[in-house]
């Protein structure tokens, strides 16, 4: 093009042809990139439309619920000396479970409000045992969560009142316990003859209602009316991340409010994602990062840590699990200390391993922890004779992300309801030893389908090309910068010779 040029002519065209061809790599690598990224982000914002939004309103993946039930079988035993319970553990009952977002409501702070309505739906040929025929044995409840309020707002003389209630009825409560099916206890509700004279009492004595705290059902079951409530878990409030990717699935407010009454400090903090929904495109030093989850169960958060690396089906990702400070209770970790709910100068209370949810729980002496007390206290699974074998591979808290999109790879959370056994004033639990004692644990699980796993690739592959187009563009420019700068140098070496 330039044969008849000077040299200096000749110098001039190649450095300009480098520099353009420099310039030209780079700038098609980078808008490359950026064309990509914009248009996989469009896809990760919740708004009608989008396939974030589209897999949030009506989740593809599969969701399993696993109940186990804990049946005391040593219960007519409660009297004798050297008495231990004996507890065998029920199911799995294993349920699909289904989450609606319903009642949605578009904000203008890039926020969106709703409700979730989740359903089950019984798998038998996922299920271990009878679930409508077996029966399971349990402590009495309804009167365990009377006692426990009414001394707790120290209305001893009501308390009294409610102990003679039972004392004057033993033909309807006669015994400290239930043994009825595990269908009841669990979704249909069992009728209670305490709860039923406590209803009818409210109805005859004026006031009554205002001294203590009624359940707002007339049957018990830990999942009784839970099945297809829209209102049970309370409105969310969740980041669209429309205003930035990082707001992502980050809850705002529960129920109105950026804390809750139940927890102190930032223990009462709303913060976090409800598990679902992860922001896409964050880079962070993983090992170091926290996966936040805000649970209704708890009415708080749960900090998973950092545990490794995770593979599924080809696609690779970080998982965070359940460790010792979840429920510590502040006895090692400073972070915990707000998780105790009593005064501050009689903290800790519990043990570690159980965190306290009584509150959060209208006032029952509820307790949550891994399943079969995993990395609690010793003195927890000791009330018992050998009921408890707590592992690892069954009852560790896992949740595991591809990094890049924030889509979930795979969920095992899992954890168990104990209640704070003491006799409470009542003579029927007067031979009953105090103990934590577990009556339900439940497995929530799911798991990224390889069809969804092959899709998640080609996104992956996709957004990686161009971060390696513009690599390789920008190498070219580079490898044209120095093959002419090479040629100069030789040139004017010769020149100079």
């Amino acid at each position: 093009m330039c044969c008849n040029c000077s040299r200096r002519a000749k110098f001039i065209w190649a450095w300009t042809c480098s520099i353009v061809i420099s310039v030209m790599a780079i700038a098609l690598g980078l808008i490359w990139l950026l064309v990509v990224r914009k248009e996989i982000e469009k896809e990760f914002v919740l708004q009608p439309g989008t396939k974030v939004y589209d897999s949030w309103l009506a989740p593809p993946i599969d969701m399993y619920l696993e109940l186990y039930a804990w049946n005391w079988t040593n219960a007519e035993d409660y009297q004798s000396e050297g008495y231990k319970p004996e507890l065998v553990e029920l199911g799995p009952y294993t349920f699909l479970e289904k989450h609606e977002r319903v009642n949605l409501q578009w904000n203008d702070d890039s926020t969106v409000s709703f409700q979730q309505k989740r359903t089950w739906h019984f798998v038998p040929e996922l299920s271990k045992g009878d679930f409508e025929n077996d029966k399971v044995v349990t402590i009495n409840p309804i009167v365990l969560t009377i006692g426990y309020s009414l001394i707790a707002a120290q209305k001893e003389e009501l308390l009294e009142f409610m102990n003679g209630l039972i004392n004057f009825n033993p033909d309807k409560i006669s015994s400290p316990f239930y043994n009825v099916p595990v269908k009841d206890i669990l979704f249909d509700g069992y009728e209670d003859a305490f709860l039923t004279a406590l209803l009818e009492l409210v109805e005859i004595v004026p006031g009554l209602e205002n001294e203590i705290e009624i359940p707002p059902f007339d049957k018990f079951g830990w999942f009784y009316g839970r099945n297809g409530s829209e209102t049970y878990d309370g409105n969310f409030t969740i980041g669209t991340g429309l205003d930035s990717l990082a707001n992502l699935g980050i809850m705002r407010l529960w129920n109105g409010e950026n804390r809750t009454d139940y927890f102190r400090d930032d223990c009462g903090l709303v913060r976090g994602t409800t598990g679902e929904l992860w922001p896409a495109f964050q880079y962070r030093d993983w090992e170091a990062y926290d996966a936040t989850v805000f649970s209704t169960d708890i009415c708080s958060t749960m900090s998973l840590k950092y545990g490794g690396k995770y593979s599924l089906h080809g696609v690779d990702g970080y998982q965070w699990i359940g460790n010792y400070e979840a429920f510590d209770n502040g006895h090692i970790y400073e972070s915990s200390t707000c998780q105790c709910t009593a005064a501050e100068e009689e903290c800790p209370v519990l043990a570690p391993g159980a965190l306290d949810v009584s509150r959060c729980n209208m006032g029952a002496p509820a307790t949550v922890s891994y399943p079969h007390f995993y990395l609690g206290d010793v003195s927890y699974r000791k009330a018992f004779n050998g009921s408890m074998k707590p592992n690892k591979a069954d009852h560790e808290f896992i949740l595991a992300l591809e990094p890049l999109t924030g889509i979930p790879l795979t969920v095992k959370a899992q954890l168990q309801v104990n209640l704070m056994v003491k006799q409470y004033g009542f003579d029927l639990f007067k031979d009953i030893p105090e103990m934590m004692l577990p009556v339900i644990w439940f497995r929530q699980r799911a798991e990224l389908s390889e069809d969804m796993a092959s899709d998640l690739k080609l996104l992956i592959i996709v957004y990686n090309n161009g971060v390696y187009l513009a690599i390789a563009l920008g190498v070219l420019g580079f490898i044209a910068l120095a093959v002419t700068t090479y040629y100069t140098c030789k040139l004017r070496t010769m020149q100079s010779a």
